[in-house]
């Protein structure tokens, strides 16, 4: 059965942010539209490792133009990484929607997206956990145990583990597979000290740490931001 079986009403909304591994859920959203709407649309459907300027440009474009025989179009972009200059042309169409036009982008977290863009979709997450705002992006159990390691490791062993994270990703930065694991390796973190603070919800000190992976993390779609810093300050703060 599809994931998204009874997830969205009869008649779409305009925008939707879709929570899930961007290829194999855009592939999925994919099939059920066709499936769901019939043959009487046209599909756009993007993934990128890295969404840029240049990318939300041809989508607004695409966006710009009338559908064919008046069939109603749907945009399907699937992304492990989204600059806010691009976020920034995505809320103009989402903020100047066009008749029978509907867009869904698909991140890992949706909290990695702009405040302005979060608050004008519809969020939907197909999988989650007991807090959804805390999904579960990566089963990946070798995640798993790279954060266990680095939550109990000294602070000089932490800065090491950052090294090679850095080391191991440095050819692929300008398409976003650092930034991209360094937001799930932040989430994963996350996940961990969030539990712990359910159980010693008084304990100001969790709060603190959370509210600095959640700012930091979301500093990790702008381009200039340094990654290797921004994963040294979790390391200081946790």
């Amino acid at each position: 059965m599809n994931i998204f079986k009874n997830l969205f009403p009869e008649n779409l909304y305009h925008s939707y942010i879709v929570e899930g591994e961007p290829v194999s859920t855009s592939a999925s959203l994919c099939e059920f539209l066709k499936n769901k709407e019939g043959k009487d649309i046209e599909i756009l459907c993007q993934n990128y490792d890295s969404f840029a300027i240049a990318d939300s440009e041809l989508i607004k474009e695409w966006h710009s133009q009338k559908s064919i025989d008046g069939n109603k179009k749907i945009c399907i972009i699937g992304a492990k990484f989204i600059n806010h200059d691009a976020e920034r042309t995505l809320l103009k169409m989402i903020e100047e929607p066009k008749e029978n036009t509907h867009f869904f982008i698909i991140v890992s977290n949706s909290l990695i997206l702009l405040d302005t863009i979060r608050s004008r979709t519809h969020i939907i997450k197909p999988n989650f956990i007991e807090n959804l705002s805390l999904k579960n992006i990566s089963d990946n159990q070798e995640m798993t145990k790279e954060v266990e390691n680095f939550l109990k490791s000294s602070l000089k062993d932490r800065l090491e583990i950052i090294t090679k994270i850095i080391k191991s990703h440095e050819d692929e930065e300008n398409g976003g597979s650092l930034r991209y694991y360094s937001i799930e390796f932040l989430n994963e973190i996350e996940k961990v000290i969030y539990k712990k603070w359910r159980d010693k919800k008084e304990d100001t000190n969790l709060i603190f740490i959370l509210e600095e992976i959640r700012e930091k993390r979301s500093y990790l779609n702008y381009p200039g931001a340094g990654v290797k810093m921004i994963l040294e300050h979790t390391a200081l703060v946790i």
